[in-house]
């Protein structure tokens, strides 16, 4: 289906649990409700709308672990399903698998179609789900329930007014009167159709999978690659799911979101108490990880200096840009090649549970601490807590990634020593680093032209900024203001990148684009931006790691006073004293050579296999 809207998606993600096809129920209670509850039978092939309805019934559906997000539906394409539905337009058949071993009945094909039908029964587009999807866009997702709630009342009614017709209806019949002949033709259409539901009448095609574990999983891939394709890099993430590192990227994705994508100990093979607690932990690991990426949620104009580490905006896109910074971090490595992904996949997706448990343990460990020395909603002291908005969007607030994957690449190298002493020479010429970052922010996005952007650009963009940083540490004479730095700093980025003169866009509109507004405010913000007394660089009072510092020593007055606290990046108030000498000439920190660093440990177990898929890689800022 496709709709009008290129923005506004549904968010229906909530209604249908995620859950692995091989999940064994652990919890009694579940157990016993899933048993006492009355499910279509296998060679029941039609799916009463009244099933749809109950709350009974379909708590019981779940989707399998891989299934994408039910949130690919424009509010048209919601409409225009519900306008079929309402009707009786032939409607593809929806296609389930009923799990023996847990009593699950999980939707192979039409998660889309039944959760649509949901929220039209429970009038839930996604605006009513709690706090479910609180670490996404709050308000577009209630923007396109509201659009989508519009359209569906004003062209086929709310479930709950159709109710109201229907008691009209049969009120009508027990007074004797024909109902086709009083109410106007769209009420009577209302009242029979809700007769059909609440009767039983009304149906879903239903086919079944009737074969095991693996047949099911088969059958999803299958159907998948019609209608709406699974990409070849999504394919490949479901066919090696099992992989601690195709476990954590979806789990990241999610959120953190409670599902199982983990090895139990209701598997198979055993699981000790202590890899059992481990497992717990993973839900708030990877949904500190997601919050460090993604949130908050990017939103034009620019209004403000929260902005995301990723901006991820395309359906499904936060796997995508998963696979090319997880490697990065965890293995310090440029995981552009196909081969890449599918070594990381295979390493363990046949090991067992415990090796699986203790890899991912090591991936999402890896992954929260690499990004804790960029930003740290948790104040941690070894945050830098850059402001991304200034370091990795133009200054008409367009996102590239290239510049985060290349910064990435650059500060995290070698040993932990070495990334201490990259922070205290970064943090000693920070004001200066980031006047010229900013202001040169056109130039430096040249990065990303000469050979491409995303992962092609890293390396050229790590090398500068080893150059750029090497200049500042060895010329701390030269101003961020003049023009000699300007200069070198230009010089520099030849090296790396094709600069080309770029002469002033004159409009003949009056109004200001949302791109002029954007740049408008960046500017105002940046000048006018809070800054850590320490390093002068800018600090966001409002989200990634502040502290709070004492101008005069605490040791020497012995006493707080709010007059004389400034706030501070975390690791600037850590690393003070040595930064402060630094700046003023007293002690000289060592930049240490750029080079790549080892990877992290994992059991590994693979013969690689070329898989040929492509892999993105295209300029963030658009034409």
């Amino acid at each position: 289906m496709k709709g009008s809207s290129e923005v506004l998606r549904v968010h229906l993600d909530h209604f249908i649990r995620r859950q692995s096809i091989r999940y064994l129920l652990s919890n009694k209670d579940e157990i016993i409700a899933v048993k006492t509850v009355g499910i279509v039978g296998q060679e029941d092939r039609a799916l009463r709308y009244d099933d749809i309805r109950r709350d009974e019934w379909f708590k019981i559906i779940r989707k399998p672990d891989f299934q994408r997000e039910t949130n690919a539906w424009t509010p048209e394409d919601c409409f225009e399903f519900l306008d079929s539905v309402f009707n009786g337009r032939i409607i593809p058949s929806i296609i389930l698998w009923h799990n023996q071993e847990n009593g699950s009945i999980y939707v192979l094909d039409g998660a889309h179609r039944l959760s649509v039908i949901r929220a039209w029964m429970k009038n839930d587009w996604g605006d009513k789900a709690g706090d479910y999807y609180s670490r996404m866009d709050e308000e577009l997702i209630k923007e396109a329930a509201r659009k989508t709630r519009e359209l569906v009342q004003q062209k086929i009614g709310l479930f709950q007014d159709l109710h109201q017709v229907f008691q009209e209806y049969t009120e009508l019949v027990q007074q004797g009167q024909a109902p086709k002949q009083v109410m106007t033709p769209p009420r009577f259409a209302q009242a029979t159709f809700y007769n059909r539901v609440v009767g039983g009448l009304q149906t879903l095609s239903v086919q079944w999978e009737r074969g095991n574990y693996d047949s099911a999983e088969q059958s999803f891939l299958r159907i998948n690659r019609r209608g709406q394709p699974l990409d070849p890099w999504e394919a490949t993430l479901i066919e090696y799911r099992t992989s601690s590192y195709a476990r954590s990227i979806n789990c990241i994705a999610n959120g953190g979101e409670a599902g199982h994508y983990w090895p139990e100990p209701t598997d198979v093979e055993s699981i000790d108490e202590q890899l059992t607690d481990t497992v717990k932990s993973f839900s708030d690991k990877a949904a500190y990880i997601h919050k460090c990426l993604f949130v908050p949620p990017f939103k034009l104009p620019v209004a403000s200096l929260n902005a995301p580490l990723m901006v991820a905006p395309a359906y499904f896109q936060k796997h995508k840009y998963l696979f090319e910074v997880i490697p990065l971090i965890v293995y310090k490595e440029i995981a552009s090649a196909e081969d890449d992904q599918i070594r990381y996949m295979k390493k363990d997706a046949k090991l067992p549970a415990p090796t699986i448990i203790r890899n991912a343990d090591a991936i999402l460990s890896s992954m929260k601490d690499g990004l804790e020395h960029l930003i740290s909603p948790t104040h941690s002291s070894k945050s830098l807590s850059v402001v991304p908005l200034f370091y990795w969007y133009n200054q008409k607030g367009q996102y590239a990634r290239g510049l985060l994957y290349g910064f990435i690449y650059w500060l995290l190298a070698g040993s932990d020593e070495d990334i201490t002493n990259r922070k205290l020479v970064l943090s000693a010429n920070r004001d200066r680093f980031e006047y010229l970052w900013f202001h040169l922010k056109s130039e430096i996005a040249t990065l990303q032209e000469r050979g491409g952007a995303g992962l092609k650009a890293t390396t050229r963009t790590a090398n500068f900024l080893q150059a750029f940083l090497q200049l500042l540490h060895d010329r701390p004479d030269l101003h961020a203001d003049s023009s000699e730095l300007r200069a070198k700093v230009i010089d520099i980025l030849r090296e790396y990148a094709n600069i080309t003169e770029r002469g002033p866009k004159v409009k003949t509109s009056r109004s200001f684009s949302t791109k002029d507004k954007s740049l408008i405010n960046i500017r105002e913000m940046f000048e006018g931006s809070v800054r850590c007394h320490i390093c002068g660089g800018v600090v966001n009072l409002q989200y990634g790691g502040v502290q709070y510092d004492h101008t005069e020593d605490y040791a020497l007055s012995g006493c707080t006073d709010p007059e004389t606290g400034k706030p501070s990046h975390p690791f600037c108030n850590r690393h003070k004293i040595q930064i402060q000498a630094c700046r003023v000439g007293q002690e000289k920190s060592i930049l240490p050579p750029f080079s790549t660093g080892a990877s992290a440990g994992v059991e590994e177990k693979t013969d690689i296999k070329q898989l040929s898929f492509e892999f993105w890689g295209d300029a963030d800022y658009p034409a």
